[in-house]
């Protein structure tokens, strides 16, 4: 729970602090608290809801195809995974104009990769007990 916190707070320093002074096409309107952790905590349920939509699109093109789709959907997820948080960003943008806005793919590109290395530095694994 609180390593989610922690990862909620990062997100809302990232929105508020680091993509209007980094990236110039984002811009945040709002305060780190309240307006930064709620948003923080909604655009992870956002991103949550892009993945599963990917997944889900992956999932009926290979089914639809035999699984020969697959042959072209796996190496270009592969090659192009970077662009999955700036889509995530997009999405996030595009239904919250009031809270967050992102001036082209370009500035969504460049925040997406600060918000993957963010998660990705977070994303620090469990220990386990013995």
């Amino acid at each position: 729970m609180i390593r989610l916190a922690l990862r909620f707070a990062i997100t809302a320093a990232l929105f508020c602090f680091v993509f209007p002074s980094l990236v110039p096409g984002i811009r945040f309107h709002g305060h780190f608290w309240p307006e930064g952790i709620i948003y923080a905590a909604v655009f992870a349920v956002t991103a949550w809801i892009v993945d599963v939509l990917l997944w889900l699109a992956i999932t009926f093109f290979a089914l639809a195809t035999f699984g020969i789709g697959l042959l072209l959907i796996l190496p270009l997820r592969l090659l192009f995974f970077w662009l999955i948080p700036a889509i995530q960003l997009e999405v996030f943008a595009h239904w919250f104009p009031a809270h967050i806005t992102i001036e082209g793919f370009g500035s969504a590109v460049i925040g997406g990769l600060i918000l993957m290395v963010a998660n990705w530095v977070t994303m620090a694994p469990k220990k386990v007990d013995q």
